[in-house]
């Protein structure tokens, strides 16, 4: 075998079938965190509690103190719960703006985005795959 042969030295692209495709946007909006299909950092996210608490639970408080076991349930466990509770509505609440969840409908596809036309998905207080206005909070842009 003649690993200096010229034609395996390609480093142009293929001739054949070299057409652009546009890339196509999912089927269907997602509505909140729950809907499929998940990021893979939502598992990572879900996989990284349950280790930490196995770990937490079962590894590090029991190697405390015996007069700092209870308080030591306690208090990481108060932690988890909460942290599960913030996690569970961060996941579950709609993120989109009022003015797109009144006029969305998540069972419709979503639109193509033309980047000839627009530059970026919202210009000038504009949705242009929605198309409704969208609104800015003051505290996003104050100055301190």
């Amino acid at each position: 075998m003649n690993c200096y042969d010229r034609r395996l030295r390609k480093t142009g692209p293929e001739r054949e079938n070299s057409r652009n495709d546009l890339v196509a946007p999912p089927a269907r909006s997602r509505v909140n965190g729950w809907t499929l299909p998940l990021h893979s950092f939502q598992l990572i996210a879900w996989v990284l509690y349950v280790y930490l608490a196995t770990v937490g639970f079962g590894i590090y408080i029991p190697l405390l103190p015996y007069n700092w076991k209870y308080v030591g349930y306690a208090i990481i466990g108060l932690i988890f719960v909460f942290h599960f509770v913030v996690h569970l509505v961060a996941v579950s609440i709609d993120p989109a703006d009022n003015s797109v969840r009144a006029k969305k409908n998540y069972n419709t596809p979503m639109p193509m985005f033309d980047r000839t036309k627009h530059p970026h998905v919202i210009q000038n207080l504009h949705c242009y795959l929605c198309e409704v206005d969208v609104y800015v909070l003051p505290y996003l842009y104050s100055q301190n």
